[in-house]
């Protein structure tokens, strides 16, 4: 039996926050802080996270991540909005037939969502989980505001930016409606990504504020970001902005405290995902927002995870519903070389092989659950990507897409 990790007690790490320089910060592996200005408001934000905070009990996560349990109280998301996440009485609509496990169908070999590692460790009473933010952490990036930036998609950039610019493409189906939200079941792989170059993603938007001053999108599903994590495993993420994408107004999983969790959650937002195997055994996960009591809800597995308070979206359009929902695959790079999306393979590959996301609906403002009527978007032509939606299959599909591909030069 393998002996369980050890992590360094919170007060100590807090101590080596304190008394790390500048220079040795530079020599921390995949080091790319830009300046001693951008190295001192990591160091501060790090301290300032943790300012009368003790932890319970630590330990360390499967890839590697350490997890503080601390007094519900003291979480930051909790400092910020007055308390964490009460989970709503009312679990959201469901589509008239069961959303559940595949059944016979010549696509299915088998499909699963396995148990979490967070499901099973609970945090003693009276305390809560939160991933560590180290200070090594946020040195992979040039400042603190580039740690939870995620860039302004092209179809919704300003005029004159392009995606080339942007360094983005997508194989994605979306239908513009006015709705609360919506739910799929994910497909999950593990595709390549360079270190500190590029990213990739399988996931959901929920837009508003399309054609005004200010959009606004709460989003989630999972990614490969080894800048963000330090290793190149799938993580569950959330995500969202309140103003353009700008720095400052948009934060993954638990930074910048935008996000308010329940206590002791069945999954936290930066927890890693057990991957599928090519030709093998499928793994899928359900996950959704449903815009409820004044807040949008997300939705993991059926179970409440925390919410976005309207609040965070002050007077914008997110504060009462989305204008478009979106379903698919999103890879970035910094570099010639653009990565794979979803397995890697192209959509043609199918059941097994390629990736996908089946049961996509939406929740139409008037009430209920409708299955979503996807069409195409984004950048899926030439080699590198493709994308085959199918609406309404009337099976256990329901609407779904295979998406993903190769990537490679000249996407």
């Amino acid at each position: 039996m393998t002996a369980e990790i050890s992590p360094q007690p919170l007060d100590a790490f807090l101590r080596s926050v304190s008394s790390t320089t500048y220079e040795e910060a530079r020599r921390l592996p995949g080091a790319a802080v830009a300046s001693s200005q951008d190295f001192d408001e990591m160091q501060a934000y790090v301290l300032d996270l943790y300012d009368g905070v003790d932890a319970v009990e630590s330990y360390v996560e499967t890839d590697g991540q350490v997890v503080d349990c601390i007094p519900e109280d003291a979480h930051p998301a909790a400092r910020r909005w007055g308390g964490l996440a009460v989970a709503p009485d009312q679990a959201p609509p469901q589509l008239p037939h069961a959303d559940g496990p595949m059944t016979a169908d010549p696509r299915s070999r088998q499909a699963v969502s396995p148990p979490l590692r967070s499901a099973v460790r609970t945090a003693p009473a009276g305390t809560t989980p939160m991933y560590r933010t180290t200070l090594s952490g946020l040195c992979r990036f040039p400042n603190l505001a580039a740690s939870s930036a995620k860039q302004r998609p092209p179809d919704l950039a300003d005029a004159g930016e392009t995606a080339a610019g942007l360094g983005k493409r997508y194989a994605t189906g979306e239908q513009n409606i006015p709705c609360l939200g919506g739910a799929s079941r994910i497909n999950v792989w593990n595709p390549f990504a360079a270190a500190s170059n590029q990213s990739t993603f399988s996931q959901q938007w929920y837009y508003a504020g399309l054609e005004g001053p200010v959009l606004q999108t709460v989003e989630c599903g999972w990614h490969v970001d080894i800048e963000m994590y330090g290793n190149a495993t799938p993580h569950f993420f959330v995500f969202s902005t309140r103003r353009n994408y700008e720095a400052g107004h948009s934060f993954y999983n638990d930074k910048g405290q935008a996000f308010q969790p329940v206590s002791n959650p069945y999954v936290r937002p930066g927890a890693p995902l057990a991957v599928s195997q090519s030709g093998g055994t499928q793994v899928e996960y359900k996950m959704g927002f449903y815009f409820t009591n004044n807040a949008w809800w997300l939705y993991f597995d059926d179970h409440a995870i925390g919410c976005y308070p309207a609040a965070w979206f002050g007077n914008g359009p997110m504060a009462t519903n989305a204008a478009r929902a979106k379903f698919g695959g999103e890879v970035g790079t910094l570099i010639t070389q653009w990565p794979p999306m979803g397995s890697g393979r192209h959509a043609s590959a199918g059941f097994g092989q390629a990736a996908y996301q089946r049961v996509a609906w939406v929740y139409p403002v008037s009430g209920g659950t409708a299955h979503a009527t996807l069409s195409e978007a984004g950048s899926v032509s030439g080699p590198c990507y493709s994308l085959q939606i199918t609406n309404n299959s009337g099976s256990d599909w329901g609407s779904y897409l295979f998406f993903g591909g190769p990537g490679g030069n000249g996407c």
